[in-house]
């Protein structure tokens, strides 16, 4: 193979024939990975201890179970599983110690439990690294990114809904653990990793084919892993106050309940187990390649599933994760160093992808004959000396870079000196809030993307306010965003929202006015509870603008007068940009100036960007023509931007002429038959407004990346959050 191969191969694992051991070639992009992950986590979450990837004596957990993947996506396949990693061990924590969250977070598979309400905006930090991990799967390769996500989320809801379940046998207990143990998570990264996918029909068919090695990889983590879950539930028992704390869901432990043996007789159990899925594995695989289905993308997936079950067992031996003994501080970056130290001769030699024979030390490693940690001592040697060794070094990486109750009513005179009379007034408040709340809760319960949540959790990582601060935030905006979607589908004569009727089409329009006026007199009380100076008159100023912005176009939209570009965008400005305002000078009070001008300037250049994406999306999407109708803003008449465009580019012409005769039949009317829609979507895509529209969105991300990279360097905080919020939003 020109130029070597990728691999560093261990050779085949004897017993079972076919089996290869390989080691990838990068394996320091892989443990650069983890470190980046675990420095992540330090700085965006809290401390961290525990161990994952990283195993400088038989190699890096990414490096040994997925060899195939690219070199140029190691690093964030390995970065992805050290969070996988850590990520699991808080959460065990939280199961263990019988603690849950305090907020709500339970609800939620990705949450991290007490630490969200122990330390400080943990649950933002969760977030900013998600958010930096999708967006990087995304822009490596989206279509194999979508398959990790959802795998991924496939997993934590798994785990969280069955975690207390008690299972009657093993195949019961391998429905849940195979899932549990991130077996089919492993899987949907080494297709990343290899840059395949496999069609709804490969799946079904390999499906039979890869469960037994599914099995296999959840019952060598059970076995590997026991000693350490179980040291670690004796702990909990034995410091712990209450008697919730859970057993082990750990096969080993099962089969002493299952057959009333005893732990050495149990790992024995599993092992057996463990060993028949792997037979079972390989004899699929062969009758697979025999029956002339396969193919070359195929066999080297399966190929890749194999060298999971060796990565897996020979990692395990002895990493740091399950082995006290292995480790030093894992949060240096000093794996590296460790391996290289650890190699006084070379223990494998580069070769190209095809099988070799293995070293009688290798043999010892065979999945088929695990032994005990004692009597695997001649390859499990002691760490005493690896920090006294690095100590005085720099780490290899060292260069590297989540109620208030309504307004009181009406009490009412309860004066206890009142003489005690028959009374046309009322003794007793007896009409609530129900009926004025109505179209409100109705409008406020549609479903939503939350953008506007996930945007104010991303700048909270500059800002810096505590959760308590930010929820009560989030409520002033959120409510007043839900009022301002009630006037405007009023007055904009909307009658779908998100796919549903409109508030005022099930509750009338004046029910629906009053409501959204409640809702804003309520959002303005709510904001004088907010510890910000002057959040009061904040929040009435931009309420000012919203409807100086909002008069405007329903101005243009009533007299059918075409504004400026520039007319158009300071309208957007007050009135989309309004509420984004409103939310950056609250968050920005405390800030630099520097930084607060800058945040305002986001948050305006984020405004704009909303509603001309709204207004491209309206005449373009599959998706807002299913929640809104067909070209929407053309039944009610509204000078969107490209519409704007279009008017002032060819005022002169008989096509404008045309287009504004279709306006006019509009006006009249109320709404547009199909075949004017089609007459003006045609007339704006043939004079490129539309692509002009497009490009504008174009350059506003520019402009919005520009703002944001300038706040990360004065803040010396990269924003992955917001940054995956606007690629979600682009078009």
């Amino acid at each position: 193979m020109s130029g070597g191969s990728v691999f560093l191969s261990l050779g085949p694992v004897p017993n079972h024939a076919g089996y290869t051991l390989r080691r990838h070639k990068a394996e320091t992009l892989a443990n650069a990975g983890c470190y980046e992950a675990r420095q992540d986590w330090i700085q965006y979450i809290g401390p961290i201890k525990e161990f994952g990837n990283c195993n400088p004596v038989n190699g890096n957990f990414t490096a040994l179970v997925l060899p195939l993947t690219k070199p140029e996506r190691l690093r964030l396949v390995a970065y992805i599983l050290e969070y996988a990693f850590l990520h699991d061990n808080v959460v065990e924590v939280a199961k263990e110690d019988g603690s849950s969250s305090k907020d709500g977070n339970d609800n939620d598979a990705f949450s991290l439990g007490d630490m969200e309400t122990s330390q400080q905006n943990a649950k933002l930090g969760r977030k900013q690294i998600q958010a930096k991990m999708m967006l990087q799967l995304t822009q490596t390769d989206p279509v194999c990114a979508k398959r990790v996500m959802g795998v991924w989320q496939t997993m934590l809801e798994t785990t969280k809904k069955d975690k207390s379940k008690s299972f009657a046998d093993l195949e019961e207990y391998l429905e849940f653990r195979i899932i549990d143990t991130g077996a089919p998570f492993a899987e949907s990264l080494m297709l990343f990793g290899m840059g395949e996918t496999l069609t709804k029909e490969e799946d079904a068919l390999l499906a039979p084919i890869i469960r037994p090695c599914h099995a296999s990889l959840a019952l060598a983590n059970d076995y590997f892993s026991f000693d350490r879950e179980w040291t670690e539930y004796q702990d909990a028992l034995s410091s712990s106050s209450s008697s919730d704390v859970g057993v082990p869901i750990n096969g080993v432990y099962l089969y002493t309940q299952w057959q009333n043996v005893d732990i050495p007789t149990a790992k024995q159990l599993v092992r057996e187990a463990a060993n028949r899925f792997e037979a079972d594995f390989l004899q699929k695989c062969q009758e697979f390649r025999e029956s002339g289905k396969s193919n070359e993308k195929l066999d080297r997936y399966l190929r890749g599933l194999s060298y999971q079950i060796t990565g897996n067992v020979v990692w395990s031996l002895n990493c740091p994760r399950y082995h006290p003994e292995m480790r030093y501080d894992p949060n240096k970056g000093l794996e590296d160093q460790l391996t290289a130290e650890r190699r006084e001769r070379p223990v494998v030699e580069q070769v190209e992808d095809v099988d070799v024979e293995t070293t009688e030390r290798l043999k010892r490693l065979s999945i088929a004959s695990w032994q005990s940690r004692e009597s695997d001592s001649d390859i499990s040697t002691t760490s005493s000396s690896w920090e006294e060794r690095v100590a005085s070094r720099s780490s290899s990486f060292s260069a590297m870079s989540s109620d208030e109750e309504g307004v009181p009513g009406f009490k009412g005179f309860k004066n206890t000196e009142r003489r005690e009379k028959e009374s046309l007034l009322p003794s007793e408040e007896k009409l609530g809030m129900d009926i004025v709340n109505a179209p409100f809760e109705y409008t406020r319960s549609m479903p939503s993307g939350n953008v506007r949540g996930t945007f104010i959790d991303a700048l909270n990582l500059w800002a810096g306010l505590p959760e308590e601060v930010l929820a009560q935030i989030k409520e002033v905006v959120d409510d007043l965003h839900t009022a301002s979607l009630m006037f405007d589908d009023v007055e904009d004569g909307s009658e779908l929202r998100r796919g549903s009727p409109a508030a005022h089409a099930v509750y009338g329009i004046p029910q629906t006015i009053n409501s959204a006026s409640l809702a804003i007199l309520e959002a303005v009380r709510k904001a004088k509870d907010l510890p910000i100076p002057g959040a009061v008159d904040i929040a009435l100023e931009q309420l000012r603008d919203l409807h100086v912005g909002q008069s405007y176009d329903l101005y243009w939209t009533r007299h059918m007068s075409c504004p400026s570009e520039s007319e158009y965008l300071e309208m957007v400005a007050k009135k989309t940009g309004g509420l984004f305002l409103l939310l950056s000078r609250l968050m920005s009070e405390h800030m630099p100036q520097e930084v607060r001008s800058l945040v305002n300037d986001l948050v305006t250049q984020v405004g704009i960007y909303f509603q001309i994406r709204d207004d491209y999306q309206n005449l373009s999407s599959d998706e807002y023509t299913a929640q809104k109708g067909f070209c929407e803003d053309l039944d009610e008449g509204k000078l969107s931007f490209p519409l704007v465009h279009y008017l002032n580019t060819e005022q002169n012409s008989s096509n404008s002429q045309q287009v504004r005769e279709v306006l006019q039949e509009r006006q009249q009317k109320g709404s547009l038959s199909m075949p004017l829609k089609l007459l003006t979507l045609q007339k704006l895509k043939s004079s490129n407004s539309l692509s002009y529209t497009k490009d504008t969105l174009k350059r506003l991300e520019g402009d919005v990346d520009g703002t944001i990279e300038e706040l990360e360097r004065l803040t010396g905080r990269e924003n992955w959050v917001l940054r995956m919020c606007m690629a979600k939003l682009s078009v």
